[in-house]
């Protein structure tokens, strides 16, 4: 009992200084943002930060995986009701641009992805083909290959990178124009009039 107190005061911890440091950065700037401002925030001690994280880019890393988790949630509820790949594709592209919209929002984005491109080094958390978007997608490839509904003359893997590419390409539109534009609409037209296009055999 008493451990498991322990596991989830930890837990709320972390949601806290998560929560503070997000906040912050889109208040202030990332580079703007020390570790002590974001832990007294939190209302923690600042050796609780680095219990939980390393760096403040961290924080950044951390909610690419809790946008991961939507992502995974949201295929396994709702991709088996759609009959073929491209309705698989074109459905988990409509919920990936409306749940940033909506709960990551425009300010938040511009952060991650700022952060992202200023980090020295290529291992990026963005690109990284461990995370669910990456399966996720790659698996709607490799069942439409599977049912002769997608291109095979590419390999999924190589096909899955230019449609995440895609993707992205529309996430950064959305930073550089301020939100300007609907999200949702522009990502879900851009990968049924090109993306999901040019897979098709």
């Amino acid at each position: 009992m008493a451990a498991n107190r322990r596991r989830e005061k930890a837990q709320e911890t972390r949601n806290a200084i998560l929560e503070s440091g997000l906040r912050l950065f889109e208040e202030r700037g990332f580079n703007a943002v020390s570790v002590e401002q974001i832990t007294r925030d939190a209302g923690v001690a600042k050796g609780s930060f680095y219990t939980h994280f390393s760096t403040k880019s961290d924080l950044i890393v951390a909610e690419f995986w809790v946008i991961d988790d939507y992502y995974r949630e949201y295929s396994e509820r709702n991709l088996r009701r759609y009959s073929t790949a491209g309705e698989k594709l074109i459905a988990f592209t409509r919920a990936q641009m409306r749940y940033v919209r909506d709960v990551v929002g425009n300010a938040k984005l511009k952060i991650l992805y700022a952060n992202q491109t200023s980090e020295p080094g290529s291992a990026k958390v963005i690109t990284n083909r461990d995370r669910q978007w990456h399966r996720i997608v790659k698996n709607i490839i490799v069942e439409g290959q599977g049912s002769g509904e997608f291109r095979s003359d590419l390999d999924a893997e190589r096909l899955t990178v230019h449609v995440n590419r895609c993707a992205r390409g529309v996430f950064l539109d959305w930073c550089i124009a301020d939100g300007s534009f609907d999200l949702v609409k522009e990502g879900v037209r851009t990968m049924h009039e090109w993306a999901a296009a040019a897979l098709a055999r």
